[in-house]
């Protein structure tokens, strides 16, 4: 046998007989027959395979040839500790797709060291084996016993300020389906809360329709609407006038709304139209003409998930596809349409010949489901419902805004401290002692801040494990890069930290005192209340520690009466149902100054004499009494001045025996409009006799009466274009008038702008209106908001 000393510099040459001869450098000659060809050829690729699978298990972390991506120098500078290493996190599957992509955008600053796969690999595989245990536990939990607190808000902290970014102008959610609706709670709180006066985010998260008795889980949309942002948010996040000037700079709310809008990119950028990604999604109509986020600093923040749950997730939820086409949902649907829970059975995709295990698998193995994170990274929905790609394509481009763009990644494995980093993040104010604009102090987060408020509670026959090796291939790129992003941020030191009361009474470290918690003289932790422990529905009260709670304001639509009755908070904080013109008139608040009428009617309905108002049962019973009793004048009065219209008997009369609790408690901040008594039971028949209240106004189904269509209103939707912002200094509440009304109060008030909130029956009003500067996507409550401009 040849020694393998002698086969140094060795040449290879075939023959005829399919020999394969290695030459070494005395022309010692190895000689190998077809048969060991093949064997050491199996060999070799089984060897192969085990080292493919190795970096294919660690989310395919290979060098790209070269084409590895950039870190920018400013992309991680706000992060603890600073990084300028770059990677690729591409397997040699994808590379030659991405070979004709640009590696970076043209603003990148690049910086040229590189990290090698095998770091990346054994970093992935340590933080596998470290936390996925805190993970488990640590995700979206909010205990009883205890406080969440984020030990790295120290407000003692000497950090210098030049090593946290500055307090964001405006922030853009680049909110994914399936990462983590319940960050609204840290944004809404983060735009309309301060340090002595916060918002209770304890809401339930059914929002009900205020034309039907239909709800639907949407916990943005009601912490939006108990919430507005013009009475809240605005007042603490855009300046007034007399302090200093505005500018197109000033906040939007949350630029993109909270719906699922991907990232605009700039299309003024001769490097990015001049990408196939752009003439791909430009030839199939997928290019929105927004604003770009990226291309104008606005600060962006976006939670990520591991690409298979987040499907899985999706499955559960309605086969949530954002970007799919009716057509194309009706196909998803009926190839992973569970017939029978109960039993196994496979399923095939668009009548394919391929058979899959279950519904997930068929619905994760879907055209244009993967690929989701990777697509909303680049400008595209989260499903593709045109080319119905995996994401393959859009992932290098997704890699470059990670890297260099986004200024915030949250994980929802990682929820708790992602919360924290947050706020150490653009949380700190500067501290006002004379000659130190050195240092920081931050506000505690609320502790709702760290629930889930769109916790699922179907009962899930499958696990990521039915997915029967299905990977997301390019989401899992996108995951290892916001997971290597994300402990750049945090660092050596976890900032969040749970706390029983008992380890808080017993704190040697001053820990308590640091994070505002007040203990009285036996060492008690002062609790704060929230507004269900105080009783309070609305308007603002002191939560028993020192601080205000805001209770927020009353909604429509959360009892089953027409959109034509109104609502408000009473002086006890009370959401009250009541019909305008009968307010108007005197009839509904009790006080000495009531009409004498009154007297003989709340006798005969027995109304209790301790109660201050009407419940909508009395109203409809003074009707009902007046339209079978006219004999009685005080009960004919109502007729006549046109407060009653007559008609069959109500329902709710004889067949419900509702009270003023089951009124009040419809407006509960927790109670769950779908199910609560009066909202289910609580109708009134066009036919029957009732209380005449406010016209018909505003429908569901119209965007602007046809009045008024032409006249200046725009409705505000996520994708409206009325580009506009002010300065709010009042707002009006409307009783009947809507639109009109609101505009007449407008110009009394000289108001620049006006925006109705059919939701509150309130009228914001702005001045110091400007132009953005920019078409952006804002949401601030989704639904049935109408603007002006007055100027």
């Amino acid at each position: 046998m040849t020694s393998p000393s002698k086969l140094k510099g060795t040449k290879l040459s075939a023959n005829n007989n399919n020999n394969l001869a290695v030459v070494g450098e005395n022309n010692t000659t190895l000689r190998l027959s077809g048969s060991s060809i093949r064997l050491i050829l199996i060999l070799l690729a089984i060897i192969l395979f085990g080292m493919f699978s190795m970096i294919h298990t660690h989310s395919k972390l290979i060098e790209n040839d070269g084409r590895t991506m950039a870190v920018s120098d400013n992309s991680l500078q706000s992060f603890a500790p600073p990084t300028r290493e770059k990677f690729s996190l591409l397997d040699r599957r994808q590379q030659k797709e991405l070979q004709r992509w640009p590696a970076t955008s043209k603003n990148s600053t690049l910086v040229r060291e590189k990290i090698t796969t095998r770091d990346i690999l054994q970093r992935a595989a340590q933080q596998q084996q470290s936390r996925q245990s805190v993970i488990s536990d640590e995700r979206h939990t909010q205990k009883a016993n205890g406080m969440h607190l984020c030990t790295c808000l120290n407000p003692d902290n000497t950090q210098p300020t030049q090593s946290i970014p500055s307090k964001p102008k405006r922030i853009r959610w680049l909110h994914i389906p399936k990462t983590g609706t319940s960050f609204i709670s840290t944004l809404w709180s983060y735009t309309s809360s301060t340090t002595n006066r916060y918002i209770d985010l304890n809401v339930n998260s059914h929002s009900c329709s205020m034309f039907d008795n239909t709800s639907y889980s949407m916990y943005d949309f009601v912490l939006m609407k108990r919430y507005p942002w013009e009475m809240y948010g605005a007042l603490n996040m855009i300046p007034n006038i007399t302090t200093k000037m505005l500018s197109v700079d000033i906040p939007l709310g949350l630029v993109g709304g909270t719906q699922h809008a991907a990232l605009a990119h700039d299309l003024d950028d001769e490097s990015y139209i001049s990408t196939p990604h752009y003439q791909r999604v430009k030839h199939s109509k997928m290019i929105r003409k927004w604003g770009s986020e990226i291309s104008n600093n606005i600060t962006i923040a976006s939670f990520f998930r591991q690409p298979e749950d987040r499907i899985l997730s999706a499955y559960y939820d309605g086969r949530h596809s954002n970007g799919f086409t009716p057509e194309l949902y009706k196909g998803l649907v009926d190839a992973s349409y569970q017939r029978n829970p109960t039993t196994k059975h496979s399923c095939t995709i668009n009548n394919s010949n391929k058979t899959y295990h279950n519904p997930l698998e068929c619905f994760a193995r879907y055209p244009g489901i993967a690929g989701c994170m990777t697509r909303m990274l680049s400008g595209e929905t989260c499903a593709d419902g045109i080319l119905q790609e995996n994401g393959i394509e859009n992932l290098q481009m997704a890699l470059d805004v990670i890297l260099n763009h986004l200024d915030f990644v949250g994980l929802m494995e990682e929820w708790n401290e992602s919360i924290c980093q947050f706020h150490r993040l653009f949380g700190g104010k500067k501290k006002k002692k004379k000659n130190d604009d050195s240092s920081l102090y931050w506000d505690t987060p609320l502790q709702g801040e760290f629930s889930n408020v769109h916790k699922s509670t179907k009962q899930k026959i499958f696990t990521t494990k039915h997915l029967n090796g299905f990977e997301d291939h390019a989401d899992r790129a996108v995951y290892e890069a916001v997971k290597y992003k994300f402990n750049q941020m945090v660092g050596t030191n976890k900032c969040h930290r749970y706390m029983t009361w008992d380890e808080l009474r017993n704190d040697k470290e001053g820990i308590a005192e640091r994070h505002g918690i007040k203990l009285d003289s036996d060492g008690n932790i002062c609790k704060p209340k929230s507004c269900v422990e105080l009783g309070k529905q609305c308007g603002e009260w002191s939560d028993g520690c020192g601080k205000t709670v805001i209770c927020g304001m009353c909604n429509v639509g959360r009892t089953g009466l027409p959109s034509t009755w109104r609502v408000q908070c009473s002086e006890e904080g009370q959401c009250i149902d009541y019909c305008s013109p009968w307010k108007q008139k005197g009839y509904w608040f009790m006080s000495d100054d009531s009409p004498p009428e009154m007297k003989e009617v709340i006798t005969v309905i027995n109304k209790p004499t301790d109660q201050t108002y009407l419940t909508p049962i009395d109203a409809i019973s003074i009707c009902d009494k007046a339209c079978n009793n006219g004999s009685s004048s005080s009960f004919k009065h109502f007729i006549d001045a046109g407060l009653c219209k007559c008609g069959t008997t109500p329902m709710i009369l004889s067949s419900k025996n509702f009270t003023i609790q089951d009124f009040s408690k419809a407006h509960d901040l927790t109670t769950m409009c779908g199910t609560n008594k009066v909202r289910n039971g609580a109708f009134l028949l066009e036919n029957e006799t009732q209380p005449i209240c406010c016209p018909p106004g505003l429908t569901q189904k119209s965007a602007l009466p046809k009045a008024l269509k032409g006249k200046g209103w725009v409705r505000l939707f996520s994708m409206g274009s009325f580009n506009k912002e002010g300065e709010y200094f009042d707002h009006v509440r409307i009783e009947c008038g809507a639109l009109e009304e609101c505009e007449e109060v407008a110009r009394e008030k000289k108001a620049e702008m006006a925006v109705f909130d059919m939701f509150n029956s309130m009228c914001y009003l702005a001045r110091n209106v400007i132009d953005l500067k920019d078409w952006y996507t804002v949401t601030k409550d989704n639904q049935y908001r109408y603007a002006i401009d007055l100027r």
